[in-house]
């Protein structure tokens, strides 16, 4: 048994060094995904790419260090919860991922313009996932939605 965690040994010596090296770099990535999160959500994916670009030259000309092409999906992209969106129905192309993340990071409800209904879909769909359940009112149904205002 000894023997076998000898191996494990270098394993963990590895891993805890990677990791001292990670921390060194953990404000700029953080601060770039942040930024990426407060900031990119409206625009396209030629703009947020240049706006990360722009947010990791800005981090590199004030002295933090951060990793090499960091993106807001390295930081926050968690492959198996992408995994999930893709299969309630969010295209898995990076502007669609980049979007399921600013909807899942972020304090406030977004603003989803969805001419091809995929975001409708897709939250339909993630909402069954939910134990409360999903409620849905139309724009036609505006009496309903006032009443239910008053009532809470």
């Amino acid at each position: 048994m000894i023997g076998g965690l000898e191996g494990e040994k270098v394993r963990w010596t590895d891993t805890v060094k990677t990791l001292g090296e990670k921390i060194q770099l953990l404000v700029g990535d953080c601060l770039v995904a942040a930024g990426m999160v407060s900031y990119a959500g409206p625009f396209t994916s030629q703009y947020r790419a240049e706006l990360e670009d722009e947010w990791r030259k800005a981090i590199k000309k004030i002295g933090l260090k951060s990793t090499n092409n960091i993106s807001m999906r390295q930081v926050l992209g968690d492959d198996v919860m992408i995994r999930i969106w893709s299969v309630a129905g969010l295209p898995n192309d990076n502007l669609s991922v980049e979007n399921g993340i600013i909807l899942f990071k972020s304090r406030r409800w977004p603003l989803m313009i969805d001419p091809q209904t995929q975001a409708n879909k897709f939250i339909k769909n993630m909402g069954k996932s939910v134990e409360t359940g999903l409620d849905i009112f139309k724009p036609s149904e505006g009496n309903l939605l006032r009443n239910l205002e008053l009532a809470i």
